[in-house]
């Protein structure tokens, strides 16, 4: 398959997901999906070495040069090979990994299933978790779960609300992290990259709990400690960010990290009987329910206060914890 064919093939997946396709600005390699995504999209083909290589063009490599304001924000797609093998990178995640570097090129080793991104100067970073990890659209068509059905607009109130967290979390004085795979989205304008944390402390913890603080839609930080940790459960399957925090309890058993499952009150009732299966009763004690409503309700009390002049306040986030009643039945049908 001709490098044309390979890109041509990316071009059209991409257009089918996210809308009607055009080039932008000078470069070639620029593409705006319908009003969800601009991206650049780069091939190579398998190297010696189970090497990949990357030549970026200008317009991607300036971190001033701004790209159209869409959706989802701004990515870089590295084409390892196939149009099956796409590396989904948010530009922020590539221009912190040229910082101070004087070419525009990108290494990608490749062994066993685990992609090494590496640039001069620049430690090695595992980008495995970016394989094929495109946003998701507003609506799928293979979805047909109850959850799925609830809303056409999952995906934007996701956004919206870790947008809400993050501006929530620098009024308490907290600074914020999202997941790398996140951090080129924006809500109304505002990009996550400007309000949140490149990098996360090294707290420490093996490698198995590092990848699931990662991965959590929302962290709250101070002095370099976990605060509070969030998951977004929009119109996904609630059971999905519980068993993060789930995980992060199991492997962090004396962690004194509040946890939230962040919803609409109309599925509060869900959260409570996904609570009680027996394999979360454990989490009660340590995650509560903060309603989307709740969170609407805070950030319009934060909207006369100078935040951006050092002004803080606290108190925002209040949850509720469930409780497993005696004699609790495990509810049927979920």
């Amino acid at each position: 398959m001709s490098v044309p064919a390979v890109v041509e093939d990316v071009v059209r997946n991409l257009q089918r997901r996210f809308g009607k396709r055009a080039q932008v600005g000078r470069s070639h390699r620029l593409w705006k999906f319908g009003e969800a995504l601009t991206c650049s999209i780069n091939y190579s083909k398998l190297l010696r070495g189970h090497k990949f290589f990357f030549g970026l063009s200008r317009e991607v490599a300036d971190k001033n040069y701004s790209y159209p304001e869409t959706e989802f924000g701004d990515f870089v797609l590295l084409v390892c090979g196939t149009p099956e093998q796409v590396l989904v990178l948010p530009r922020s995640l590539v221009l912190q990994m040229l910082k101070d570097v004087p070419t525009r090129k990108l290494d990608v080793f490749c062994e066993e299933g685990t992609y090494i991104l590496q640039t001069t100067q620049h430690p090695k970073l595992n980008v495995t978790e970016h394989l094929n990890a495109y946003p998701r659209p507003r609506s799928d068509a293979g979805e047909t779960s109850d959850d799925a059905l609830e809303s056409p607009t999952m995906d934007r109130d996701h956004v919206k609300y870790q947008s809400a967290l993050i501006d929530l979390g620098a009024a308490e004085g907290c600074s914020v992290w999202v997941p790398v795979n996140d951090r080129g989205l924006s809500y109304r304008g505002h990009r996550f990259s400007a309000r949140t944390l490149e990098r996360l402390p090294n707290f420490g913890f093996d490698e198995n709990t590092r990848r699931i603080v990662h991965n959590i839609d929302v962290l709250w930080l101070s002095r370099n400690l976990i605060r509070k940790a969030f998951e977004i459960e929009a119109t996904t399957q609630i059971y999905s960010g519980l068993l993060r925090l789930n995980d992060l309890v199991l492997s962090q058993p004396h962690s004194s990290i509040d946890l939230y499952i962040v919803a609409s009150r109309s599925r509060r009732q869900k959260v409570h009987n996904q609570l009680v299966r027996p394999s979360f009763q454990s989490l009660i004690p340590h995650c509560e329910f903060f309603a989307f409503e709740d969170v609407d309700e805070q950030l319009e009390k934060i909207k006369g206060i100078p935040v951006d002049r050092g002004a803080r306040v606290s108190g925002l986030v209040k949850g509720e914890r469930f409780s497993l009643p005696d004699g609790n039945v495990y509810p049927s049908g979920i």
